[in-house]
C-alpha cells in the first residue's frame, strides 16, 4: 500500500506543464516546507524540505490553467496531499541525494496569491469564491471530479484583483 502525504508550503517556482511521449499531461510543481525549532543551545533554526510534486489528468489540466491565469506561481500557498514516495539518486557530484516524491491526488491554494497572506483557507469552490479552492478527488484518487471548477469567472486582469475577497 502506497505512503500517503499532506503537505503545507510554498512553491519554489512557477509550475511546468510537460507532456509524455504520448501526450499526456502533466504539471510539475516544487513546494518548499519550512519549520523552525531551538537547538539544544537554545538558538533558532529553520529547515526546509523540498518536495517534488506532479499532477495528472483532469488535476494536471485545472492546475495549468490556474498557472496562466496567475493563480498559481512561486510563492503561492498551496496544501496537497497524495502518494508519497522517497526515491535516491546519485547527483552530478557524485553525493548520494533523496528525491521527496508526490504524485498529487489533491491540491488547494491556501491564502493571497503568494503575498504572505494566510488569510485564506481551502474551500470547496473556485478561488474567488472563498479563501482558496481545493482541486482534484482528495483520498478517492478521483482527479477534478466534481463541481466547482469552474474558472471562467476569475480576472483576466491584475486590475480586477482588489476584487478577490482574499
Amino acid at each position: 500500500m502506497p505512503a500517503t502525504i499532506t503537505i503545507v508550503g510554498r512553491l519554489g517556482r512557477d509550475p511546468e506543464t510537460r507532456y509524455t511521449p504520448n501526450g499526456k499531461m502533466n504539471i510539475a510543481l516544487n513546494v518548499a516546507v519550512g519549520h523552525r525549532f531551538r537547538d539544544a543551545s537554545g538558538q533558532q533554526q529553520e529547515r526546509t524540505n523540498w518536495f517534488r510534486v506532479t499532477a495528472w489528468g483532469s488535476l494536471a489540466e485545472t492546475l495549468d490553467r490556474l498557472a496562466q491565469q496567475g493563480w498559481l506561481a512561486k510563492g503561492r500557498e498551496v496544501f496537497i496531499s497524495g502518494r508519497f514516495e522517497a526515491r535516491e539518486y546519485t547527483g552530478n557530484d557524485g553525493q548520494l541525494r533523496t528525491s521527496l516524491d508526490i504524485n498529487a491526488n489533491e491540491v488547494s491554494l491556501v491564502g493571497g496569491r503568494g503575498d504572505g497572506d494566510s488569510s485564506g483557507g481551502s474551500g470547496g469552490g473556485a478561488p474567488s469564491g472563498g479563501g482558496g479552492g481545493t482541486f482534484g478527488g482528495g483520498s478517492r484518487g478521483q482527479q477534478g471530479s466534481g463541481s466547482g471548477n469552474d474558472f471562467d469567472d476569475l480576472p483576466d486582469s491584475g486590475s480586477d484583483i482588489d476584487d478577490i475577497p482574499f
